[in-house]
């Protein structure tokens, strides 16, 4: 490949952001003053001040995120630090790649003291040992967890060889659960009854009503309105009573019948079925881009695409993902974590406690960045906004009770989940079944999992 000089100056400006990180992350304060300044792609903002005879303590605290997201962290740092004068904060704000930057700052030893760490990246970070476990520092303080959601608490927990169980290592700042997003308009025009915002629709009711809308409007043979968008697989597993791994994480199961069936279904509904594009469809315009559009009447998503959704001209509504029983799905989650390194554990986990306690989540959660984790505060007018849509606002907080965290969450090493997902390709193109396929890859995913997780088998 031709190393063109755009790459090369992109390049360089990576290795200068790695090395703001590594100069910024000292734990010694700095004299930066107040104000952002632009640093290899991240920004630092805060008044970072010497530690004078003790009596002032400069944290760092990296994260990503929109403008929006970036001013909003800016306005809680600096309160914050009004009621914790002998703390100052300094914001690294990583706003592209960021578990990549992360990667390398923390490869190489000197990393925030608080930062962002995604559901699909702590398990790694914890087995590396540059994440601290904080059980010690929440049963101390009395932080109190019993009025979150247990599935936004859960996933950040390890008992040393698999996570949703044992100690704590993060504090949840969201949990985004996933629903099923369908355009009333499209529902009107075909005279579809809208799905229940109380129970699934079955495999069978989704692949009907999705038959119903899918249209080819000018005969080519090719639809330009589908009913339903790309298969988010792993729900339909869980919704058909199946499993992806055991329960020890010990053994692969997507080759056993419940889970054969759903995956099975997912790709006869592009295949078969043709009510979902396929990936040449999806070429010109992805999924939010076709239901933005008008091109798709329904889609799975998450709680992130309603402040973009709000602005669409035409109604809309949530529901439950389809389920042959239970409601199923997975949800996404961040989580603030404190350096294993950091040389101020008890102001950093102050901080991490700040940005994860109630007001900070009610702040976050009036911007539309987020569902609360707190339960109380889901269920309340801060989150359900009454006039706004979507109508049925209810169905995420439905949805984060009996959703779970994505299989990528299960143990530290995830080259198991790369296999599955580099195979997956030949079920979606119908060159094997979903059985074929499973069988297949059984004995080298187990493989995969023994060696990157030895702990499960000790």
């Amino acid at each position: 490949m031709r190393l063109s000089s755009q790459r090369g100056i992109q390049l360089l400006l990576s290795i200068l952001l790695v090395q703001g990180l590594l100069t910024g992350c000292s734990g010694n304060g700095g004299n930066s003053g107040q104000g952002a300044t632009e640093n290899g792609g991240a920004s630092q903002t805060g008044k970072a001040e010497t530690k004078v005879d003790g009596k002032v303590t400069t944290i760092k605290f990296s994260g990503w995120g929109e403008p929006n997201e970036k001013k909003l962290y800016e306005d809680l740092i600096k309160q914050f630090e009004s009621e914790n004068p002998d703390i100052k904060v300094q914001y690294i704000h990583i706003p592209a790649d960021y578990a990549g930057k992360m990667n390398t700052v923390l490869a190489g030893g000197n990393a925030p003291d608080v930062f962002y760490a995604g559901d699909g990246d702590i398990a790694r970070w914890i087995k590396l040992g540059v994440i601290k476990n904080i059980q010690q520092q929440v049963d101390a303080t009395g932080f109190d967890l019993s009025g979150m959601f247990d599935s936004a608490v859960s996933r950040y927990r390890y008992d040393g060889a698999k996570m949703g169980s044992g100690d704590l290592y993060a504090l949840p700042m969201d949990v985004a659960g996933t629903v099923l997003y369908y355009n009333k308009q499209l529902f009107d025009e075909a005279n579809v009854p809208y799905p229940s915002a109380e129970t699934p629709m079955t495999f069978e009711q989704l692949v009907e009503v999705g038959k119903k809308l899918t249209k080819d409007s000018n005969g080519d043979g090719k639809p330009d309105q589908y009913g339903m968008g790309p298969a988010w697989w792993e729900g339909f597993v869980w919704g058909n009573g199946g499993k992806i791994l055991s329960d020890d994480r010990k053994e692969f199961m997507l080759n056993e019948d419940k889970s054969v069936e759903a995956l099975q279904f997912a790709a006869d509904m592009r295949n078969v079925h043709r009510i979902s594009p396929d990936a040449r469809a999806l070429q010109a315009m992805n999924d939010g881009q076709m239901f933005e559009t008008g091109k798709l009447a329904m889609m799975i998503g998450g709680r992130w695409s309603v402040p973009v959704f709000r602005k669409l001209k035409f109604d809309w509504d949530v529901a439950p993902i389809p389920a042959n029983g239970e409601w199923s799905g997975w949800s996404a989650s961040t989580g603030y974590a404190v350096y294993e390194k950091t040389k101020y554990p008890d102001q950093a986990f102050k901080f991490a406690a700040f940005l994860a306690g109630e007001e900070a989540n009610k702040i976050r959660s009036e911007q539309g960045l987020t569902m609360p984790v707190y339960k109380a505060m889901a269920n309340s007018e801060v989150f359900l906004t009454p006039g706004a849509k979507p109508e049925h606002s209810e169905v995420f907080l439905q949805a984060v009770e009996h959703e779970q965290a994505g299989p990528w969450t299960y143990v530290p090493n995830n080259k198991w989940w790369d296999i599955v997902n580099q195979n997956l390709g030949q079920m979606w193109e119908g060159k094997k079944t979903a059985k074929e396929l499973m069988d297949s890859i059984k004995p080298e995913v187990e493989k995969a999992i023994k060696e990157g997780n030895p702990e499960l088998f000790q």
